[in-house]
């Protein structure tokens, strides 16, 4: 939506994305999660591997396809490490594939490094460590890279949305200014207790 209507918003939250349909499709294909990999065969009409308007449904369904569009919305991306792992199914390579497609080229995250991250579930040596982002509460940063008006953030965390961090980054944004990234006073959620309270 950020690309298809980057004019409507004063910020965009994404959290643990798909930005590749066909990507997650082959990661999919084998495993605990093989049942999305034929979720997306029936919705695009095959294997697009084999059946080439597949392949094109994919491309037309992949946030990738518009994201060029959206490198004037401010965007904050967010995954947490063990998603596509043993915490979720969709592994979080798409919020840092997504994050490239919105910045320049010079602040691209190179693809070595996003491999290394993904399978080690850890920074790789060398990596600047982020500073405590008390709106994660609990969840520790373990990686952020910011370019212009475009964040991503991987989370000591699974397949989940930390509510009061998206909402209170969200409260901040406003349209055709640029990102605030700095978040002084924070708004206490309701949606925040009663996820405590049940234990999610």
């Amino acid at each position: 939506m950020a690309g298809r209507a980057p004019d409507i918003w004063a910020g965009v939250s994404a959290w643990v994305p798909i930005s590749d349909i066909q990507v997650w499709w082959e990661q999919k294909r084998k495993g605990s999660h093989a049942k999305y990999a034929d979720h997306i065969e029936k919705s695009v009409g095959g294997r697009p591997d084999e059946v080439e308007s597949a392949m094109r449904e994919c491309v037309k369904r992949s946030p990738l396809t518009y994201l060029d569009k959206a490198v004037e919305v401010n965007l904050d991306i967010n995954a947490g490490v063990t998603d596509g792992h043993a915490g979720g199914s969709v592994p979080f390579t798409h919020s840092l594939h997504a994050f490239n497609r919105v910045v320049a080229e010079r602040d691209r995250i190179p693809r070595g490094f996003i491999d290394a991250f993904y399978w080690q579930q850890a920074v790789p040596v060398g990596s600047e460590k982020p500073e405590r982002d008390s709106l994660y509460g609990k969840k520790n940063v373990l990686f952020r890279k910011v370019s212009k008006d475009a964040r991503v953030t991987i989370f000591e965390g699974k397949h989940e949305i930390i509510h009061h961090a998206g909402l209170n980054w969200l409260a901040r944004q406003r349209r055709g200014k640029p990102a605030v990234w700095t978040v002084e006073n924070e708004y206490h959620l309701k949606a925040e207790e009663s996820e405590s309270e049940s234990g999610k």
